[in-house]
């Protein structure tokens, strides 16, 4: 099984993660690595992601898993960046006897936003409170959701917003949190202007980037 730390940068933060996955899949066919196909009626790659940054958040921590028969994963890492659009570089590759289940395991993400503004430090008071309710888009409509227990961290330097997200299973979108922001403390940070800088899980009860947890 090879894993690829891989960018969601520049016009790719834009490709929707259904089309993200095709361009995948195609680069792996052009790369020539070996990978394998799940037996049925209609054969798909064995392949897996964990869980993606919302349409125009960007992302310096995407991870993909192959299950191939190709073990040099320098080699694998090579051949996947010669075949890849620049937005989608892998910047770092693992190998491992099964898979990780990154899409099960991962528990927050770290995120950074800028502002073209210096923004106020009332701001991190919110992961101290007990109760934190935004309004989020969903089909249909709007609805109302308490995400204070989706809050691990946040903070505030200068014009940029460190933020310590759920992800995975309990997930709090990087966008809708944004988008209360500027809405309650009169901010413009645009959706852009997100970057997820690592993913993370949970080991013996501490949180640890994903890349380490690879190693």
């Amino acid at each position: 099984m090879i894993i690829l730390k891989h960018l969601k940068v520049d016009d790719v933060s834009y490709v929707s993660h259904k089309d993200i996955l095709r361009v995948l899949q195609r680069g792996l066919k052009r790369a020539k690595i070996d990978v394998k196909y799940s037996q049925g009626f209609v054969p798909h790659m064995l392949t897996y992601t964990t869980t993606p940054v919302p349409l125009g958040v960007q992302s310096c921590a995407e991870y993909f898993a192959i299950d191939c028969l190709d073990s040099d994963k320098d080699d694998v890492m090579r051949r996947y960046n010669a075949a890849m659009p620049q937005g989608m570089r892998a910047t770092a590759c693992f190998y491992k006897d099964k898979n990780p289940n990154l899409a099960g395991i991962v528990v927050a993400s770290d995120y950074i936003a800028t502002c073209a503004e210096v923004l106020p430090k009332e701001i991190e008071k919110i992961k101290d409170l007990d109760s934190y309710v935004i309004t989020a888009r969903k089909k249909g409509g709007v609805v109302e959701k308490d995400v204070a227990a989706l809050i691990f961290d946040l903070k505030v330097d200068g014009n940029k917003l460190y933020m310590r997200l759920a992800s995975g299973n309990d997930n709090l979108r990087a966008d809708a949190f944004i988008e209360d922001i500027n809405k309650k403390f009169s901010c413009d940070i645009k959706i852009n202007d997100i970057v997820r800088t690592a993913q993370l899980v949970k080991v013996d009860g501490e949180l640890i980037d994903a890349e380490e947890f690879l190693k």
